[in-house]
């Protein structure tokens, strides 16, 4: 004999299972969209960041002196280092490379002079780069005091060290992101702040 049951409804472990699968969708989706401004605002201080990395490893590296030249009005920033003036203003920038790399080990040691001048490094991290909107600079606050127009240079000595700073990226929403330039240390710190109400 055959019994036959109607299964119209769904047990409970179907119905734990459905609610387990939809909290944990829930919870991989929601923070995404809870913090895309805050994910955005750290996209933008990391962007600054690795320049600044970048500066004070090209500094060690190539034993010259390189900064981080910051737009604070044009929201803009590249990377620059000495590099030896030739004098022929028709002179190529391979042609200054060169010359460069063939100077004497005296010359690395010794502070910049007028034969020597800040030019962008070659390739994409001498270009300049721009923060997206809506951020801002909102300042930078150097060893000089708090400047929030004009240009401001982070500068790496060939040793990697630098003068204590912090960069302050805002949006108009009154949340920041701040950049601290740790003197001697191989980092940048990024610390998020709502200055706002």
């Amino acid at each position: 004999m055959k019994s036959s049951h109607n299964h119209s409804g769904f047990t409970l472990i179907e119905i734990l299972a459905v609610v387990l699968i939809i909290g944990l969708v829930s919870a991989m989706v929601m923070p995404g969209l809870r913090f895309s401004g805050g994910s955005n605002r750290h996209d933008e201080a990391l962007n600054v960041a690795s320049h600044l990395e970048l500066a004070r490893q090209r500094a060690i590296m190539t034993g010259k002196t390189h900064r981080v030249l910051i737009d604070i009005d044009k929201g803009s920033y590249r990377v620059e280092w000495w590099i030896r003036n030739t004098g022929d203003p028709t002179s190529s920038l391979a042609e200054r490379q060169r010359a460069m790399w063939e100077g004497d080990s005296e010359s690395v040691l010794r502070p910049p002079d007028n034969g020597y001048e800040y030019e962008p490094i070659p390739g994409q991290f001498g270009k300049p780069s721009l923060l997206t909107d809506p951020f801002y600079f909102d300042g930078v606050d150097t060893s000089e005091g708090w400047l929030d127009d004009g240009l401001v240079a982070v500068v790496f000595d060939v040793d990697g060290s630098t003068d204590l700073a912090q960069i302050v990226i805002s949006e108009p929403d009154g949340f920041a992101a701040t950049l601290d330039i740790l003197p001697i240390l191989d980092s940048v710190r990024i610390r998020h702040e709502n200055d706002g109400g």
